[in-house]
């Protein structure tokens, strides 16, 4: 009877609420606080110096928000510490971040546009990006890296030459390499080509 009653309770919305957590407020800018906060975010998500001070500094207006007393322009010159640390240590490092997100992307299927759309969302300088995905691409063990990276995306995808079944939807899986970055002429050639011919570049590619 108690067990009708407590399913009654919750069906009429008449069984108590649970009291939702109140938001803690947030901690004040210090330097041990900002290195232990920065170190947790670098350990979980590898990233640029110019993405990590985005992120950063949305702890400090946060915090600045809440506790109105303290000088911003005081938090700004502890992150800025804070980034050399990370430096120094090597949690922060440009290059290093760059060539290896370069790679894991073009291993993915992304398209050179593709790619400093990417890392330009990072903070990344374009210039600096096409020279690195140059002296990657050099490397890559084919012709035209570009046309390659279509085949492999349509490898991942499971589609064009990949396709497991027979019927097709050209213009869905053209729209699956205009997202990855892909002009028209690269994508309808990736889905038209033969499933050996597509097996036998991907095969030169150094992955």
């Amino acid at each position: 009877m108690a067990d009708r009653e407590n399913i009654k309770d919750d069906l009429d919305g008449s069984a108590p609420k649970k009291r939702r957590r109140e938001k803690k407020p947030p901690k004040r800018i210090t330097e041990k606080y900002l290195y232990n906060s920065g170190l947790a975010y670098l350990q979980r998500f590898p990233t640029s110096v110019p993405n990590f001070r985005k992120v950063m500094l949305r702890k400090i207006d946060k915090s600045c928000k809440h506790h109105t007393e303290q000088d911003r322009e005081a938090c700004l010159t502890i992150l800025d510490k804070t980034v050399q640390e990370f430096e120094r240590q090597g949690y922060l490092n440009d290059e290093a971040y760059l060539r290896g997100m370069i790679n894991s992307l073009r291993r993915r299927g992304l398209s050179a546009q593709g790619i400093a759309a990417k890392l330009q969302q990072k903070g990344l300088g374009r210039e600096i990006t096409q020279e690195t995905l140059q002296e990657h691409d050099a490397q890559s063990g084919t012709e035209n890296p570009d046309f390659a990276a279509a085949i492999l995306l349509t490898k991942r995808k499971k589609i064009g030459p990949f396709r497991a079944a027979k019927e097709e939807n050209r213009n869905r899986e053209l729209a699956a390499l205009a997202r990855a970055g892909f002009g028209y002429e690269y994508a309808s050639k990736a889905l038209d080509m033969s499933r050996e011919d597509a097996e036998e570049i991907l095969a030169g590619m150094a992955l």
